[in-house]
C-alpha cells in the first residue's frame, strides 16, 4: 500500500511533533506507517516480541518506550479521509473485530467505532419524523 507521509515536523499530525523532535523524524514516520490509527500502549520495560519493538527495532522502540514512559497514545494514521461505510459493515458483518478492521482498512478504531455505531445512512431521508 503506497501512502504519503508528511516529510517536515510541521506537517506531522501535532500528537507525533515531540516524538519527531526528539527522536528524529525516521521514528515519527515509521510509527505512523506501522501503528496509524491505533491506540498504542508504549511499556517503560517492553519484551523483546512487544510489537513497538518488532515494527520499530530495538533501539528506536526502546528509545520511545523510554520517551513516553508507559503513557498510551493515539498514533494519527495522516492520510486524507476517505470512505469505509461499505467495507466496514461488511468485515463487521464477516465477525472482524475493529481494531482488525481499522489496520485493513488504515484507519482509525474510532473511526471504524464511529461508522459501526451509526447504522442509518445520513444520505437517506427518515421517513417517521416531522
Amino acid at each position: 500500500m503506497t501512502q504519503q507521509l508528511p516529510v517536515n515536523v510541521n506537517a506531522l499530525p501535532m500528537s507525533l511533533v515531540d516524538v519527531a523532535e526528539t527522536l528524529g523524524m525516521r521514528v515519527a514516520l515509521a510509527l505512523i506507517q506501522h501503528f496509524g490509527g491505533l491506540e498504542v500502549k508504549f511499556p517503560v520495560a517492553p519484551k523483546a516480541d512487544h510489537p513497538v519493538i518488532l515494527a520499530l527495532g530495538e533501539t528506536d522502540a526502546l528509545a520511545l518506550c523510554q520517551f513516553l514512559s508507559g503513557n498510551q497514545i493515539y498514533v494519527p494514521h495522516a492520510r486524507a479521509p476517505k470512505s469505509v461505510r461499505a467495507d466496514v459493515m461488511r468485515m463487521e458483518a464477516r465477525g472482524m473485530d475493529r481494531a482488525s478492521i481499522a489496520r485493513a482498512l488504515g484507519v482509525s478504531t474510532r473511526h471504524v467505532r464511529r461508522v459501526a455505531n451509526s447504522r442509518d445512512d445520513k444520505r437517506q431521508p427518515d421517513l417517521f419524523s416531522e
